[in-house]
């Protein structure tokens, strides 16, 4: 009925039929022709076409490489902390008749899609951790699994997702200078944790070595020592050893004695 319907008009109003029912595809481009309500042809080649404009209907999908932007948002990661996240998403329609009649719209239905996966996959992660499993290390397997999840809600449109990556990662304002003095804190231990480390080598070292050249030192005398050296060079300042009156003749009698060793260890040499 609708096709007759379409052939009487055309032939009433053969000029304006003539003029006005060619349609034209662009590269990359797929038109869908309805005719009164009805799917009749999918044009892909590209040139004109004529379709009989009586009862028409030309929906226009583009099959070209898109890409959209998910601005900053906010999301709790795994430990609940709010962290501002943004994406950028690209992807191409595969079937353009999932994507014109399937949705409403497939760039709204796609974006709004790619929001509730990036909340949903980036809920999953810490923003940081010391094993390494975390939003900031591990910005490619995440992608990956952000594509996987999106192309499953994306066959409904007809559309390949090809991408799906981070494109900003921050703590949220509220939190960040929190934050930030516990990476400082965090970053200080470490650094104080390779001086103490080298401090040790170092105390070990010099016994060593007072031992090599016929210096003996009973226990009290290896604390004292130690205990200076390790106060010199774990300070952060410049540091000098300082001793008490009661324990300064101690530390007199020592260095002299340690000073007459070595001494005759290098005379008997």
């Amino acid at each position: 009925m609708g096709t007759l319907l379409s052939l009487i008009l055309g032939i009433l109003f053969f000029p304006v039929t003539l003029l006005a029912s060619w349609v034209v595809v662009a590269p990359q481009e797929e038109k869908l022709v309805l005719i009164w309500g009805k799917l009749r042809t999918v044009l892909k080649a590209q040139g004109l076409h004529f379709i009989n404009l009586w009862g028409r209907n030309v929906i226009t999908i583009s099959t070209k490489r898109q890409s959209m932007e998910i601005h900053k948002t906010t999301v709790a990661d795994h430990n609940g902390n709010p962290i501002i996240i943004a994406a950028v998403c690209t992807y191409e329609v595969i079937d353009s008749v999932k994507a014109a009649l399937s949705v409403e719209n497939y760039q709204d239905f796609i974006r709004s899609q790619a929001v509730a996966v990036l909340k949903q996959v980036a809920s999953k992660y810490p923003y940081e951790s010391p094993d390494g499993h975390c939003l900031k290390s591990e910005a490619s397997v995440i992608a990956q699994e952000m594509i996987g999840v999106l192309q499953q809600k994306g066959e409904v449109a007809g559309v390949r997702i090809l991408s799906f990556e981070i494109s900003d990662l921050s703590y949220a304002p509220e939190i960040a200078q929190s934050m930030l003095v516990r990476q400082q804190a965090q970053a200080l231990i470490a650094a104080r944790q390779i001086v103490v480390e080298g401090a040790v080598g170092i105390v070990h070292d010099a016994m060593v070595m007072l031992a090599e050249k016929g210096v003996h030192l009973n226990d009290e005398e290896r604390s004292r020592i130690t205990g200076n050296l390790l106060a010199i060079i774990c300070g952060e300042a410049k540091v000098q050893p300082t001793y008490s009156v009661q324990d300064s003749g101690q530390n007199t009698a020592l260095l002299e004695r340690i000073a007459a060793q070595l001494e005759k260890a290098g005379s008997g040499k």
